[in-house]
């Protein structure tokens, strides 16, 4: 039983406010949450710094401590599926930080936001990303989640821009399924989706995010992005989640490249089919927006 409880967070315990938010007259500026460990006060102050400097209000949600989760009791991990795809088992900080973002969801949903910027405490932001966030409020282009990803190789292979969106920012679709859930947009109904897909989890959230096939979200981004990782911070999951070795004995071993070359497959269409497919109706928004 206590395992059991440490592998699944008390619904919204870890939600709490960092400071009394200003007052915000201005209405097109979306609810902002902030995820932090608890322990780490240095990176929380420097949000609180960051965040004061833009202008923008925010609550601090408490992250689940993944080293406190022990996942062969967690129910909403399925831990056989994601070996079956990748040779090993997530790690509990990818755990943790998969469930954090679920709380932000539940928060959503209760609480009933329209919409709400979810940021983990590693993120710096351009003077304008205010800016930014009422731009997307009034712009006609319908989205689900945008997404702020900033580094460079995501745009390798290339992105469709869409429709300006306010000073030198566009809204832009990018053909893969890239990580990265250190500063996203989201709806409310995309945050039931989302809820619906973490229900029993067997990959990290920022690829759940990518794998729109899957979840029928509109996920679009914004580029250029208007804020950008703190290189200095580092990362509080772990640099193990980059292992690749293979866990696997037997048949489970044996059947694991077979399984894999099928993952990678499914992907690759089912990126392919989203950009494409999406061609028309992009087309669409942005003539319609001129």
């Amino acid at each position: 039983m206590m395992a059991l409880a440490l592998a699944v967070p008390a619904r919204h315990q870890y939600a709490r406010n960092i400071r009394k938010p200003r007052k915000n007259n201005n209405l097109t500026l979306p609810a902002v949450f902030v995820i932090n460990l608890q322990k780490d006060t240095v990176r929380r102050r420097q949000m609180r710094e960051r965040l004061d400097a833009v202008g923008l209000p925010f609550r601090l949600l408490d992250a689940v401590v993944g080293d406190e989760l022990d996942l062969d009791h967690c129910p909403l991990y399925d831990g056989a599926r994601h070996r079956r795809y990748f040779g090993r088992d997530m790690t509990r900080g990818e755990v943790g930080c998969l469930l954090s973002h679920r709380n932000a969801y539940e928060i959503m949903v209760d609480e009933g936001l329209g919409t709400a910027l979810i940021l983990e405490d590693d993120v710096m932001f351009e003077p304008d990303f205010p800016d930014v966030l009422r731009a997307l409020a009034a712009h006609p282009v319908q989205w689900d989640i945008i997404r702020f990803l900033g580094s460079a190789k995501i745009y390798r292979l290339g992105r469709r821009i869409i429709a300006p969106l306010v000073g030198r920012y566009r809204i832009a679709r990018i053909p893969g399924a890239h990580g990265g859930a250190h500063a996203y947009l989201l709806t409310q109904a995309a945050a039931r989706t989302l809820l619906d897909h973490t229900r029993c989890n067997w990959m990290p959230i920022d690829t759940l995010h990518g794998r729109c096939w899957e979840t029928g979200l509109e996920s679009l981004v914004v580029h250029p992005a208007p804020l950008a990782t703190d290189p200095a911070a580092g990362s509080t999951i772990s640099d193990a989640r980059f292992d690749k070795t293979v866990h696997l004995r037997g048949v489970e071993r044996a059947l694991y490249p077979f399984r894999r070359f099928w993952f990678r497959f499914t992907e690759t269409l089912g990126k392919r089919r989203v950009y494409w497919s999406s061609w028309w109706r992009d087309g669409r928004a942005a003539t319609t927006r001129d």
